[in-house]
């Protein structure tokens, strides 16, 4: 075989082992474990897909797998890359799990180093709030009517809250979260969860 038949016959069999996996992800249906293990497969078939870290970040922690989703938050960011939405998100919610472990000393290390290498002012606002430097209210009066700075806000919001132990709160703030409307984002799946997992009885 030459080697240009064997890579397309390695493309091939990814393209046909693809498919079941991506039905398999895209079942809402399906319990959160499944959907991340089909996710995980599918980012061991292309490892150069850095966008599936990404999304597996947000769901591990969806499912409360917080060191997993902290690795995932670490490769993505460790590569080279340019700001863009997908790394602003994942360094918020890095700090939000490190608050949530209690892990004080690495939330503001991790928030400081987030706000040095961060230009975007809306999040730098949030990043703001995390370190105390402005209040709730403020925060979410500069989010104004946009879906889009209201989903960020109020995802960062419901994961500080549950890391500071206040479940009522988180759920306020998923819900709002949820009022976006933006089904497409990774922050309304991760609130979605999270608000389900709140709002289940305990034991």
């Amino acid at each position: 075989n030459s080697p240009f038949k064997k890579a397309l016959e390695e493309e091939a069999k990814r393209e046909t082992e693809l498919l079941p996996l991506m039905m398999s992800f895209m079942d809402e249906t399906a319990a959160l474990k499944e959907r991340r293990e089909a996710l995980k497969k599918i980012s061991e078939l292309y490892p150069q897909n850095r966008k599936v870290y990404v999304t597996l970040a947000f769901y591990s922690a969806a499912d409360e797998d917080w060191s997993q989703s902290l690795e995932y938050i670490r490769t993505f960011l460790k590569g080279d890359g340019r700001q863009n939405a997908d790394r602003m998100s994942l360094g918020i919610l890095e700090a939000g799990i490190l608050h949530h472990q209690g892990l004080t000393d690495q939330t503001q290390t991790s928030l400081q180093e987030f706000v040095s290498r961060t230009m975007d002012p809306w999040y730098l606002t949030i990043s703001d709030y995390l370190l105390g430097k402005q209040t709730e209210k403020s925060l979410l009066e500069q989010a104004g009517g946009s879906p889009e700075n209201l989903i960020t806000a109020h995802t960062a919001l419901g994961l500080w809250s549950e890391g500071s132990d206040d479940k009522k709160k988180a759920i306020k703030h998923y819900r709002e979260a949820l009022g976006s409307f933006l089904d497409t984002w990774l922050e309304y799946d991760f609130s979605k969860e999270r608000l389900k997992r709140l709002k289940q009885p305990a034991g």
